[in-house]
């Protein structure tokens, strides 16, 4: 696996995560009888998937980089 496929597997986990994180607040609009700490616990989630999602693009393109650092080498 070279860097470019393994960026593409970080940009594809990105997606799963996003994906993730539209249908938490998808639950978030649609629920209305949802309890105050049901809100809270689905907000916090958000929050957390969206550092995971961030930091699964950070990674990817640092692979890129990487990979268009080591073409510049050869």
């Amino acid at each position: 696996m070279d860097y470019l496929e393994w960026a593409d597997e970080y940009y594809l986990n990105a997606g799963r995560v996003k994906s993730v994180i539209e249908r938490k607040k998808q639950l978030l609009k649609e629920k209305k009888s949802l309890t105050a700490d049901q809100r809270k616990r689905l907000t916090d989630d958000i929050k957390q998937y969206r550092r995971i999602y961030h930091e699964l693009l950070d990674v990817g393109d640092i692979l890129v980089s990487r990979a268009e650092g080591a073409g510049r080498e050869t």
